[in-house]
Order: structure tokens, then sequence, then C-alpha cells
């Protein structure tokens, strides 16, 4: 009996271990973070970044017109 109580614990040590390990990174994902994100995340984070990338391109060509409107 002891004998199959070590193994146990063995396997639950082992599955611990597993569980507790993160995954290998792919070298895309230095490049571009969200490579390891779930599709869910990286819909969201494209999302994201259209609204931001969007909102800052047309505060620049408010910028950059009102410039040229002081001349």
């Amino acid at each position: 009996m002891a004998k199959f109580e070590d193994q146990e614990v063995q396997v639950q040590q082992q599955a611990v271990e597993v569980i507790d390990a993160e995954p290998k990174r792919k070298w895309q994902s230095y490049i571009w973070d969200s490579l390891d994100k779930s599709p869910e995340e990286r819909h969201f984070l494209f999302k994201l970044d259209l609204a931001v990338l969007t909102f800052a391109s047309l505060g620049e060509l408010e910028r950059s017109l009102s410039r040229m409107n002081r001349c």
C-alpha cells in the first residue's frame, strides 16, 4: 500500500511541475508580443491599437492643419 501511495505522490508532483511550467516563447513573440496570446485577447489588442492609432493620426492631422492655417 505504501508503494502505491509513493507512486501517487510522485505523479501528483509531476503534474504540479507540468502545470507550473511556462510554455516556451516563440522567437516571433520578442518582436510581436501578441503572438502568444489567445485569439480573443489578440482581437481586443488589435481593436485597441486601431482606435489609438486612428485618434493619434486624426490629432496629428488636425494639429498640422491648424499650423498651416496660422500663416
